[in-house]
């Protein structure tokens, strides 16, 4: 009995732990550090390109410079 009391309350710790919150999906949305206007760009300028090599990756972590 002792052991179907302990792994109900497993249970519902678990639930309780893994449930989602409203204010944890809100703040997944929230990105104050990305600027909407420069990321459409950024896209406009990647669907717009004539090739691959005029939009390659030159950000952080790549190992490469921005072109000229």
């Amino acid at each position: 009995m002792g052991l179907v009391a302990g792994v109900v309350v497993l249970l519902i710790i678990l639930g309780w732990f893994f449930w989602p919150s409203k204010d944890a999906a809100a703040a997944r949305r929230e990105r104050p550090d990305v600027d909407e206007s420069e990321l459409e760009a950024a896209e406009r300028d990647v669907q717009e390109a004539a090739d691959e090599e005029s939009v390659r990756d030159w950000g952080p972590g790549t190992g490469q410079k921005p072109l000229p």
